[in-house]
């Protein structure tokens, strides 16, 4: 039987450091009275050595229980505080705080809000992010990672710096949305789409209509921004551009609502004239007319797949390096507006 690598320790941080125990942990731990200079050098140390730190001890020590950082692109949309509702009962569970950081637009601004957040938690919890924001993080964010501070990203692209990704399969929730279009009749079916990324979403949409035989050109399609502002202009670019199309897939439920307002207005039924699928599966859809049919996401165990992978990590049930992928599927949710 192969013999297990002894686990690192602080001492031996402090060994190679050449500094005491206790200022490895005032180091590591933010504390004030070590200098610039000295925490370089056991931050450095400590990521060469890759030691992680048992959280639950330092809890203990510190006197106070984890702190999850849960980062967001836009709490304008109803579907991040559904998201951060579901993660902060499941963290008030397990005896944890969260802190909310909404990163917006504004490149600049969104460093800065992480860099004034980051330092105060024990793990990182990325939903809806660009792929780019882990380039935003604080250099030492990442680093981090050396220092036992977990970086989850849920629904977005893996990156190097991440411990773990939770991935949505919008693959067969679309395809379940367009064989329930195609069931009712629907042909000429189109697709509000984002403006902001390369939607997996689309080439999911294309493959099913080319399999299909089902008319596509670029026509077919329009691009917005993700809010009911952009869904509204984008159903009437889309009736100018393919009017004869009979069903739409929506990127996100804010902007099937605004679509729903954008036919209302150019006198278009809904779904007599055009069946209106979204995407996200927000209570916001229920009180519309009509109501609107979404791909549901399970808010609930999004968040709780969130918590567990962060109490593998730092309980250290989680082998270091093991990136776990878990991913999750859609149910589509039938109402009035398909």
């Amino acid at each position: 039987m192969a013999s297990s690598v002894p686990a690192i320790t602080i001492l031996d941080v402090a060994r190679v450091a050449g500094v005491s125990r206790q200022t490895v942990t005032r180091a590591l731990n933010g504390l004030p009275d070590v200098s610039a200079a000295t925490r370089e050098r056991v931050v450095h140390v400590a990521r060469q050595l890759n030691y992680r730190p048992n959280r639950a001890a330092q809890g203990l020590v510190r006197g106070r229980d984890v702190t999850v950082g849960l980062v967001m692109e836009d709490l304008r949309n109803p579907y991040y505080p559904e998201l951060a509702s579901a993660l902060s009962r499941l963290a008030s569970e397990q005896g944890w705080s969260v802190i909310l950081c909404d990163i917006g637009d504004d490149e600049e601004k969104a460093r800065a809000r992480l860099e004034s957040m980051v330092h105060r938690v024990d793990a990182l919890v990325l939903t809806g992010c660009r792929t780019d924001t882990v380039g935003l993080l604080p250099g030492d964010a990442l680093r981090g990672k050396a220092l036992g501070i977990p970086i989850v990203m849920l629904d977005g692209s893996p990156a190097d710096q991440v411990d773990a990704v939770v991935e949505i399969d919008y693959e067969a929730g679309v395809r379940a949305a367009l064989d329930h279009l195609t069931g009712r009749g629907r042909r000429r079916i189109a697709m509000i789409d984002s403006s902001h990324i390369a939607s997996s979403r689309r080439e999911s949409y294309r493959d099913y209509l080319r399999e299909h035989g089902l008319a596509w050109t670029g026509r077919s399609e329009v691009r917005d921004d993700e809010t009911h502002e952009g869904g509204v202009r984008a159903a009437h670019e889309l009736l100018g551009r393919y009017p004869d199309a009979d069903a739409v897939l929506v990127y996100n439920d804010v902007m099937a609502i605004g679509a729903l307002k954008g036919f209302a207005r150019a006198g278009r039924a809904v779904p007599d004239d055009i069946a209106v699928v979204g995407t996200d599966g927000l209570d916001i859809g229920t009180l519309v007319t009509p109501e609107l049919t979404s791909l549901s996401i399970d808010k609930t165990a999004l968040a709780q797949h969130a918590v567990q992978l962060v109490d593998n990590i730092l309980s250290g049930r989680a082998p270091a390096g093991s990136r776990e992928r878990r991913r999750i599927g859609l149910t589509l949710v039938v109402r009035e507006s398909a």
